[in-house]
């Protein structure tokens, strides 16, 4: 059991260092402390609360199209992406 815990803490290491998980990780910190981002999403959790489901399908939009918001799904879809061919591998 050692040697799987030793080869899945290699295999955990290689990935750190992909440029997938690496643009993930820079996406996933500027999508988690962006301000513009945060505020986007509470003024639409907001407008949503009211009922004001036009201002906030607006707001929804501005967010969809937020650059910080695509290039963090893009980088994400990238990770996943490599993340399935690595569990097709071990299979």
């Amino acid at each position: 059991m050692d040697k799987v815990i030793e080869k899945a803490k290699e295999l955990k290491a290689a990935l750190d260092e992909t440029p997938e998980m690496k643009e993930y990780l820079k996406y996933k910190d500027l999508y988690e402390n962006s301000e513009d981002v945060i505020e986007l999403k509470h003024n639409i959790a907001n407008l949503r609360a009211k009922g004001k489901l036009n201002e906030a399908n607006n707001l929804q939009a501005l967010y969809d199209n937020h650059p910080i918001v695509v290039n963090y799904q893009a980088s994400k879809e990238a990770l996943m992406e490599l993340l399935k061919t690595v569990q097709s591998l071990i299979k």
